[in-house]
């Protein structure tokens, strides 16, 4: 997008996150979500974990201030979403869903 750089990903495989961002020339890897929420150069992130763990990087992020592109489901149940609204609600930071096949033609 025009205006945003990639500074860095994570990835639980830590040789996995190292080789991604060699191959598109990110400049920074880790295998620990907090170095990224943390980041106050970082604004926004997108969360393409297992669902498992999307309300809880959600929230995270939510709460370090991040934008959240999210990816979908975007939670295991209507309980855990509730929550991820409830702490939108209480932020500044917008997130959104993502969706691949949003520009794609009907069949």
């Amino acid at each position: 997008m025009a205006n945003s750089n990639l500074v860095s990903v994570m990835g639980r495989n830590e040789e996995k996150a190292k080789d991604f961002a060699r191959r598109h020339n990110v400049p920074h890897w880790t295998s620990n979500a907090d170095d990224i929420l943390n980041n106050n150069k970082i604004n926004a992130v997108y969360i393409a974990t297992p669902p498992s763990s999307h309300l809880k990087y959600a929230l995270q992020a939510l709460e370090a201030g991040k934008h959240v592109y999210l990816e979908k489901p975007m939670a295991l149940n209507a309980d855990e979403a509730k929550q991820i609204c409830h702490a939108l609600k209480n932020s500044s930071s917008k997130l959104t869903m993502a969706h691949y096949r949003r520009n794609y033609p009907l069949l």
